[in-house]
């Protein structure tokens, strides 16, 4: 089945480009019945996230990537950034009827290597094309009782019309995106201001509207300064 690469999909718990349960992914317009209006999170205590970060990569994704993904982290949120050693593509989650990657089955493996560390959370990072079954694909998805988090760059490397990004458009969409994936977990929620980070997306377009933080009210309720 062919596939506009800027057509937003995304599964029920997380990733950009619509969801179904805020809190998790985000897509305002796709949750209007009582949810939270978004930048009003300031006037809750401050979101306890996790104090340690982990970064996997499943199959080929560029290095220098990954040590600027870590390192906006750091910078964002203060947290401490490990990377562990590069993972296989996840040939466990591979469906072949769809040529696609189950994101559920990917982020139960996730969510193991935090095993008796409770203050680590897990952000993997693929070049697979990933999916949920009642969509056509995911760009994302975060599960944030389990602290595990997804993101694919099998999406972001293209434009509307099917052609290969620039790879500083590709960076900077892989750096949004693990943003806001990371803003899943620690627990915010989409936010209306266009330039932020956790700004629910439905295009490719908007994600390259986007900057590369979070705003003044996602920040504070973070706790940040």
């Amino acid at each position: 089945m062919a596939r506009n690469h800027d057509e937003a999909s995304s599964n029920g718990r997380t990733a950009d480009f619509g969801s179904a349960h805020e809190g998790s992914n985000p897509s305002a317009s796709a949750n209007p019945h009582g949810a939270r209006q978004a930048n009003q999170r300031a006037e809750l205590r401050p979101l306890a996230g996790p104090s340690r970060l982990l970064l996997v990569t499943l199959g080929e994704v560029p290095r220098p990537l990954v040590s600027e993904l870590a390192s906006q982290i750091a910078r964002l949120v203060g947290a401490a950034v490990a990377r562990t050693v590069p993972q296989p593509r996840p040939a466990y989650a591979f469906n072949k009827d769809r040529g696609q990657y189950h994101a559920s089955a990917v982020l139960r493996r996730l969510a193991q290597l935090r095993a008796g560390r409770p203050e680590t959370a897990v952000l993997g990072l693929t070049d697979v094309d990933l999916f949920v079954p009642e969509l056509p694909f995911v760009v994302g998805d975060a599960d944030r009782d389990s602290q595990s988090a997804l993101l694919s760059l099998a999406r972001l490397g293209h434009g509307c019309d099917g052609r290969p990004a620039p790879p500083d458009r590709l960076r900077h969409r892989a750096l949004v995106e693990g943003t806001y994936q990371l803003g899943l977990l620690l627990g915010l929620s989409p936010c209306q201001d266009p330039r932020c980070a956790m700004h629910a997306c439905q295009r490719t377009a908007d994600i390259d509207r986007k900057g590369g933080g979070f705003c003044i009210t996602c920040r504070a309720a973070l706790g940040l300064t």
